[in-house]
């Protein structure tokens, strides 16, 4: 993303300073949060970083940010949640801490159990 600055602002109990980015469309400048992070062009390279991986991938050459009103003219972008980040954000906006954390002591239950009937079966003790 873009690089954020520091800025400053007077108030009556002394200065705040806050960082912001620079749109790179409008030159607006936003707070980080609110910004909606863009990769700009794409460069080949290979993948090492992995032992079975030796495949050539893309990825963005430069990564920018835009205000929310740049995203939404150029990019069609909208508020909704897209990935899977995005969802669990909203989810854990959206419910308590106590019922994220049932979540998530569940989904964990469930994969730790899967995962021990997976070993008993390669290694045959069942």
């Amino acid at each position: 993303m873009s690089r954020a600055q520091t800025r400053s602002a007077p108030t009556p109990h002394g200065e705040v300073a806050y960082e912001v980015v620079s749109c790179a469309n409008c030159g607006t400048e936003v707070v980080p949060e609110e910004a909606v992070p863009v990769g700009i062009g794409a460069e080949t390279y290979v993948c090492t970083g992995l032992p079975f991986c030796r495949e050539s991938h893309e990825r963005p050459r430069e990564h920018a940010a835009l205000c929310e009103y740049c995203a939404e003219a150029t990019l069609g972008y909208t508020h909704e949640p897209d990935g899977v980040g995005d969802r669990m954000a909203a989810f854990t906006e959206d419910h308590s801490a106590l019922g994220v954390g049932l979540w998530l002591g569940v989904v964990g239950g469930v994969a730790l159990a899967i995962g021990l009937i997976v070993v008993q079966l390669v290694l045959g003790l069942g």
